[in-house]
């Protein structure tokens, strides 16, 4: 994929060349990608350890340590020499490269003397009613290169009420305020139900288009957006705090204090406290959450599984926003202290709901079907005959328990699960506990699963934990099963992470992408309705391989976008309504990513996928982000009035559903 070009705030051009990499011995970049293509690693890795000669990993696993110095690491080159001193190799290429050179006597020797007297020993870790055996000590993966992780906090809302810092570190992975974008349908009674018109209508947007920039948003910048995969409705939060919402409402889960088929227009939602401003929100299927700045939650819509986490399981909805109950919570605001809960992120599933407190503590509240609470059970028991129920959670618990499979813990990749070994007779993976506290920066939930972010932190890389429904191999595992606990992710880990850490994370339907510090994407699981599953993290290579840097990225029911600091946005996937942006006339599904031409240019600073549309939050900055602007579709109020009648005239559908009323059969019925 070429990579477009677009100048800098300054002014320079940026580069659009990629590199090419030669192997030693004659190898040639067409090598060195069947090569990355075959381990599943990024070809930045491959050229890394080609090129080392041999000396970038320990000559054993029991010398691999953590901790270790130097001259246990291999001259792979300044910060690669750094990489390979983090955690201990956790890939393919690093058990077979550490096979290899244990059969080389000599240098063999060399590597674990100077291993062993650089590094401390530490012991390994072993599951509860496993004995201590008589080895050499390693140090599991999951252990700091050096003492506990001293964790940056405390965690921060993903938009800042207000102007944007001057300090580069507070907006970090914060995104630019700007105008708000959508394309898909704005008839949110449709999607899953029936198709849009073959004639496309105005409320019909098959293409990027601004909403309401000169009505509705008037001299109004969009700081935060938020849709979900199984969401037919959006939220939008200004710069000044004020949230919108519009969508599907058959549940009241826009919390207007009534339920309606469909919200046509972006409407101003409140709570109980009207002083109230919003820092973050959330959708689920049937349900919204709130995040206030002072520190609390607010939910509104179906609760038949508690999602909403009011406390209150005999509400099967509520129409209106009430406070969410939050174990330790007394009446938020300031840091987290005990007895203080402040909650600055959230994230919901189809009938999930996960928050984040700024000490990077994790609660959910909601289904349990999957294992999604992360609780470590599911609670499953009979209700009658061929009916089962679940233990669901009314009200937002902490989750402190995370765990990983035996494989990692012991150094290496699920080998043993490859084998059939390490895995019990159910079909789930061994897994031993991390005897440590962790602290998470990002939380994200696709249909029933959820994947988290560890906070960073002065000692060891980010780690990435993913649990709930395994399907399609979502979660990461190399396995379609399902996870009750936090694990950790073994293929997002290594000295390839070191300097390229992950830094965020979203969930689609039935996939998960990571994105590091270096603006690369890693996709598993399945989105499209065709092809493979993808079970292990893999990089996106039609975007890294071309230089391009992701700086924003987002999953939906079966879509996929990924937006660039060059300007260029590219989606993959299916989508019947519009959802990918391609225009009129233009094909409806891609197998590969491709350009959305209708934001050419422009930078994107945020995205949201939802059921049947696409968010974007559009730069609008300077001249050149005006420029760019000028080419992309608006749509006003007056543009749509005919749809919002048709709208007020609807009565609400039946809450629930995605699919329509089943005609009768012919030839049944009386003779």
């Amino acid at each position: 994929m070429p990579r477009r070009k677009r100048s800098a705030a300054d002014g320079t051009a940026t580069s659009v060349s990629s590199k090419n990499y030669i192997a030693p011995g004659g190898g040639t970049t067409s090598d060195m990608k069947k090569l990355s293509r075959t381990l599943n690693l990024p070809i930045d890795a491959i050229a890394a350890v080609m090129n080392c000669g041999g000396q970038g990993v320990a000559s054993s696993r029991s010398s691999r340590r953590s901790g270790g110095g130097n001259e246990a690491v291999g001259s792979v080159g300044g910060a690669a020499a750094a990489a390979a001193v983090d955690p201990a190799m956790m890939n393919v290429w690093g058990d077979f490269m550490s096979e290899e050179m244990s059969a080389t006597p000599a240098s063999a020797a060399t590597a674990s003397s100077a291993s062993s007297a650089a590094a401390p020993v530490s012991t390994k870790a072993t599951t509860a009613n496993s004995p201590k055996k008589d080895k050499p000590a390693t140090v599991s993966p999951s252990e700091p290169a050096s003492g506990p992780r001293n964790y940056v906090l405390p965690i921060l809302p993903k938009m800042r009420l207000g102007k944007k810092s001057t300090n580069d570190a507070d907006n970090e992975g914060v995104p630019t305020p700007g105008l708000l974008a959508q394309t898909g349908t704005l008839d949110a009674s449709v999607p899953g139900r029936s198709s849009i018109s073959k004639s496309p209508l105005p409320h019909e947007l098959l293409a990027p288009t601004l909403l309401f920039p000169k009505s509705i948003f008037a001299n109004t910048k969009i700081a935060f957006i938020t849709s979900s995969p199984t969401a037919c409705h959006s939220i939008a939060i200004t710069s000044s705090g004020t949230a919108y919402g519009w969508g599907r409402n058959e549940t009241g889960q826009l919390g207007l204090g009534y339920s309606s088929a469909v919200v046509p227009l972006p409407t101003p939602l409140s709570v109980n406290d009207e002083s109230v401003k919003f820092v973050g929100a959330a959708v689920g299927k049937y349900h919204t959450i709130l995040v206030g700045s002072n520190g609390m939650a607010y939910a509104s819509g179906g609760n038949v599984n508690g999602q909403l986490g009011i406390n209150n399981a005999g509400a099967k909805g509520v129409d209106k926003f009430r406070k969410c109950v939050v174990m330790g919570q007394i009446n938020g605001g300031g840091e987290e202290e005990e007895g203080t809960v402040k909650i600055v992120q959230v994230s919901c599933g189809e009938n999930i709901s996960a928050l984040l407190s700024s000490a990077g503590h994790l609660y959910t509240a909601g289904a349990a079907e999957f294992g999604q609470l992360g609780n470590g059970e599911t609670g499953e028991y009979i209700i009658s005959a061929g009916k089962l129920g679940y233990a669901d959670s009314a009200k937002f618990v902490r989750r402190s328990i995370f765990c990983q499979s035996e494989s990692d813990a012991e150094g290496g990749v699920a080998t043993k699960m490859m084998t059939g070994r390490g895995v019990h007779s159910s079909g789930k993976i061994k897994s031993v506990t991390l005897d440590e506290k962790i602290c998470l920066v990002d939380v994200s939930c696709g249909k029933n699963h959820i994947v988290a972010v560890e906070a960073p932190s002065s000692a060891g890389t980010p780690r990435v934990f993913t649990w709930g429904s395994g399907d399609y191999g979502c979660l990461g595992h190399g396995i379609q099963a399902d996870e009750y606990t936090p694990r950790l992710v073994g293929g997002l880990r290594g000295p390839i992470f070191a300097n390229n850490h992950p830094v965020s994370a979203v969930a689609g339907s039935n996939c998960t992408l990571v994105k590091t510090k270096n603006g690369h994407i890693y996709y598993v699981g399945k989105h499209k309705s065709a092809g493979e599953a993808t079970m292990r993290p893999a990089l996106v290579d039609a975007l890294a391989n071309n230089g391009h840097v992701v700086t924003s990225v987002g999953a939906g029911s079966q879509t996929v976008f990924c937006s660039t600091k060059s300007g260029v946005t590219v989606s993959w996937g299916n989508g019947s309504h519009g959802e990918l942006g391609y225009g009129e006339g233009e094909n409806k599904s891609s197998s590969k990513p491709k350009f959305v031409m209708g934001l050419d240019s422009c930078l994107v600073s945020d995205v949201a996928c939802g059921m049947g549309h696409t968010l974007f939050i559009v730069r609008d900055e300077d001249e050149e982000d005006a420029k760019a602007l000028k080419k992309v579709n608006k749509v006003e109020e007056e543009d749509v009035m005919e749809f919002v009648e048709q709208i007020k005239k609807k009565k609400a559908g039946d809450a629930g559903g995605d699919e329509p009323p089943k005609k009768k059969q012919k030839g049944k019925g009386k003779k």
